[in-house]
């Protein structure tokens, strides 16, 4: 199968020092508590597939996500590589974090789990696919994967190319076609539960990427705040292009582990 992956041929070093502490902007309980209504789809998609157990979150930042799941009465682990966001998940949040730049590493230190989420950081990770096979590995019989991340097969990819705002090289290392990544985890015993780029979150980043393209080309408060409205204006009258078939600027796939209990 052809691969058809788009990545950086050198990846730096040291991707951390893409992250500006800026990057990260904790939030106190009560603001963490209103963006996490506001997205509770995600925790709303999870529990389509899987109503409790263990959960295990790669890169949560602040943990948005993490905290839905733990009041849904999942068991949550993080893996995190911003050491002020684990200080926060532990202390504020009230979850398992292990603060790693490598999560298939981190995660053989871990019990089995029921669920493992990667909301947007499959994209970001220099080693996606050792990361993959170690997940995989630590997933329980009938345990599912989830997996939400740009589309290089997005309708704005083709329009914008290079000035696509989420390309945002370098921080993201490589945008994997959804054939691709499906196909890999298949040969690691998984199957193919679900295949979205029209939930709520990629609407939103379908409206982020009219938005942020059309901001890029200005500088100045007031034009960009100008573009940001343009940008909106401009999401709804392209949103029934960006829906058509699975063309949305990002997906969310769900993956279901074959193995028997």
């Amino acid at each position: 199968m052809e691969c058809r992956t788009i990545f950086i041929e050198e990846v730096p070093r040291d991707l951390r020092r893409y992250y500006a502490d800026e990057y990260y902007q904790i939030p106190t309980l009560d603001k963490l508590r209103k963006v996490a209504r506001a997205e509770h789809y995600k925790i709303d998609m999870v529990k389509t597939v899987a109503e409790s157990g263990s959960l295990l979150e790669v890169g949560p930042a602040f943990g948005v996500f993490a905290y839905q799941a733990k009041e849904a009465g999942f068991t949550v682990d993080t893996i995190e590589m911003d050491g002020r966001c684990c200080d926060f998940l532990r202390d504020v949040v009230g979850v398992h974090a292990v603060q790693s730049d490598r999560p298939h590493e981190a995660v053989a230190c871990l019990r089995q789990h029921d669920v493992i989420a990667l909301w947007h950081v499959l994209e970001h990770l220099a080693e996606p696919w050792e990361c993959l096979k170690a997940l995989v590995g630590n997933l329980t019989p009938g345990g599912v994967l989830l997996i939400a991340m740009p589309n290089p097969e997005a309708f704005q990819f083709k329009v914008m190319g290079a000035d696509w705002p989420h390309v945002d090289a370098p921080r993201h290392v490589q945008l994997i076609p959804k054939a691709t990544l499906t196909e890999y985890v298949k040969r690691l015993g998984l199957d193919l539960v679900m295949m979205t780029t029209d939930d709520p979150g990629g609407r939103g980043w379908n409206r982020f990427g009219w938005q942020r393209y059309l901001m890029n080309r200005v500088r100045g408060r007031w034009a960009q705040r100008a573009c940001f409205v343009a940008g909106y204006v401009l999401s709804a009258v392209m949103s029934g292009r960006d829906r058509q078939g699975l063309e949305g600027s990002a997906y969310t796939a769900i993956f279901r582990n074959k193995a028997a209990s």
